[in-house]
């Protein structure tokens, strides 16, 4: 018999009414209003946290993006995460035995009194002082583009114009982003790191449809991995621009590490990120990346080691130097050269170490 609770507030003890699609325009999961002004969203997969964590800040602060962006946790919120929740009988089960099949969670944030009883005329002033307006350089004319307009740029390597037409149109990042979906493997890496940088270009001036984006890219992934290619890449390559704003996400992508089919994405991602802010990625469970360096799979093995080299992970020196001896050549791509490589397990494994133990 599974053990089961009511679903109560975490900050009030108080019990909360079920989650409810509220009908606002910016709110994607289900939600709810605790009495104590906290805010709840469900999160029925449990891998959709960070886009959770956008939601309920986004509803608490009434739908004002330039204010939810300015918060700081601990100092201007709270956060809580319910694990275990069950939505169709709102209840929390607490069974450590039923924990894979009750995955379900309640995220929950409450801002800080000031916060809460600011005025419409305070965040209307805020709002007024953090919106940035644009105007495209001189001659440049943005338009929007067509898929093909936008293959034919990111093959002769002009990816630059295509940001630019990103930054002062927004709409073509979902342009941008059916080239992901390209035959054409190189050109869906092109797409992959041009849409990061064209995203940090469009959220000087429209960070919701940025943060949008995420969730839709998440979202892809969640739903099929067979029409999400290059999604979590892209996440990735946003994080990695954006560490500070977009890295409760980096959660999102230690969840996806559960299932082999996402795992290569998700690995990639976490390496990337983990070359510019190490910190997001050992702030999280770092022993599922030295787990994943003993996996079947060559290429799963070759973007752990990628993984823990670039963010430094001292706990993976036992495995990495397992795998010196490992000559299994993969096929990886260099971001930098823009080219495919072919890399032997060993070669990169040699190389985390070398990172790893100059580190630490």
């Amino acid at each position: 018999m599974l053990k089961a609770k009511p679903a109560l507030c975490p900050f009030c003890g108080r019990p909360i009414a079920p989650p409810q699609n509220l009908g606002f325009q910016y709110s994607d999961f289900d939600a709810g209003f605790c009495d104590c002004g906290a805010v709840y969203v469900s999160d029925v997969t449990g891998h959709n946290q960070g886009a959770a964590f956008v939601e309920a800040l986004l509803l608490a602060c009434g739908g004002n993006w330039d204010l939810a962006w300015e918060l700081s946790p601990e100092e201007d919120y709270q956060e809580y995460v319910l694990e275990h929740y069950d939505q169709k009988s709102h209840q929390v089960f607490g069974d450590p035995s039923d924990r894979v099949s009750v995955r379900g969670v309640l995220y929950f944030l409450r801002l800080v009194d000031e916060i809460r009883e600011l005025s419409a005329e305070k965040i209307a002033k805020l709002k007024q002082e953090k919106r940035k307006t644009e105007t495209p350089p001189e001659g440049f004319k943005p338009k929007r583009l067509r898929r093909q307009e936008i293959e034919e740029l990111l093959r002769k390597d002009k990816s630059q114009e295509v940001v630019f037409h990103c930054r002062f149109l927004p709409v073509n990042l979902s342009t941008l982003r059916k080239v992901l979906y390209s035959a054409d493997p190189l050109l869906r890496w092109k797409a992959i790191l041009t849409l990061g940088e064209a995203a940090q270009a469009v959220l000087k001036s429209r960070p919701d449809i940025v943060a949008d984006l995420i969730k839709r890219l998440i979202y892809s992934s969640a739903d099929s991995a067979a029409s999400a290619w290059g999604a979590l890449e892209t996440v990735g390559e946003i994080i990695r621009r954006e560490p500070e704003r977009f890295g409760l996400f980096v959660k999102n992508l230690f969840a996806f590490l559960k299932y082999p089919e996402f795992r290569p994405a998700a690995l990639w991602a976490l390496y990337r990120i983990g070359e510019k802010k190490p910190s997001l990625i050992r702030g999280e469970r770092v022993f599922v990346l030295v787990e994943l360096l003993k996996d079947a799979t060559p290429e799963t093995r070759a973007l752990a080691t990628l993984a823990c080299a670039s963010s430094k992970i001292l706990e993976a020196l036992k495995e990495l130097k397992k795998l010196t001896n490992d000559d299994t050549e993969v096929e990886i791509f260099n971001p930098e050269k823009q080219i495919f490589e072919r890399r032997t397990i060993a070669d990169l494994a040699k190389e985390a170490i070398e990172k790893i133990e100059k580190e630490n």
